[in-house]
């Protein structure tokens, strides 16, 4: 395949985000947090995890899907590390975001080698390269981060906000606070303060008057 041929499909947001909680609630039906998504990989869609050394080393990448969909090659030294689980959590969320989404690509593509496939990557157009990264990115962090359990989640740190007198500082800087925030909530779900910052902007629920509204509109529709 001629890499200039290759194009990205564009995918609406919306769409992204249901494929991924279709997926988990598929293969993660026990709903429990964090989602054990190599779990899914390897005994839910049967896929091969290959530890690789130096995979980090000689392509600054920390995952990949094989170009047959069979499996995803991960660094070796980082797959063994429990001081890099978060990271690897969400680099085999990304590879199942390319695995539902692309799968198009992949047919088109052979590679036998990381080093392949990052040539193929960096031959890609960049607008093409950047909404191929940017879906699977929307599909990992929605897959790992559900939407209602982080407004619930949010609702708590709140709360304890409110018990410690610590309301005051969101007036002065709203987004100082989630920076503060972030981490303890990334525990919940198993991923990085980073992650739930981009997962609090991606689905617009900061500052704290938009969350409430959101955990309104929830309530209600439950009962």
């Amino acid at each position: 395949m001629k890499q200039a041929e290759f194009r990205c499909k564009r995918i609406r947001l919306e769409e992204i985000w249901d494929f991924a909680e279709s997926v988990r609630n598929d293969h993660w039906a026990a709903g429990e947090l964090p989602v054990n998504v190599e779990a899914i990989v390897e005994f839910k869609l049967k896929l091969d995890i290959e530890p690789e050394h130096g995979l980090m080393q000689s392509t600054d990448m920390e995952a990949y899907l094989r170009s047959d969909l069979t499996g995803i090659i991960v660094d070796h030294d980082h797959y063994m590390d429990e001081k890099f689980a978060k990271r690897m959590r969400f680099s085999f969320a990304h590879e199942l975001g390319h695995f539902f989404l692309h799968k198009d690509f992949y047919s088109k593509v052979i590679f036998e080698s990381a080093e392949e496939w990052r040539e193929i990557l960096l031959g890609l157009p960049e607008p093409d390269y950047t909404y191929f990264e940017y879906q699977a990115n929307e599909f990992a962090g929605r897959l790992l981060v559900p939407r209602k359990a982080l407004i619930h989640e949010i609702g708590t740190a709140m709360e304890t906000l409110k018990r410690n007198n610590l309301l005051e500082h969101i007036k002065s800087d709203s987004y100082a606070v989630l920076s503060a925030i972030s981490t303890r909530i990334g525990k919940t779900f198993g991923v990085s303060s980073e992650v739930i910052e981009k997962r609090v902007e991606r689905e617009k629920l900061w500052p704290p008057d938009i969350c409430e509204k959101a955990m309104q509109k929830s309530e209600k529709n439950r009962q």
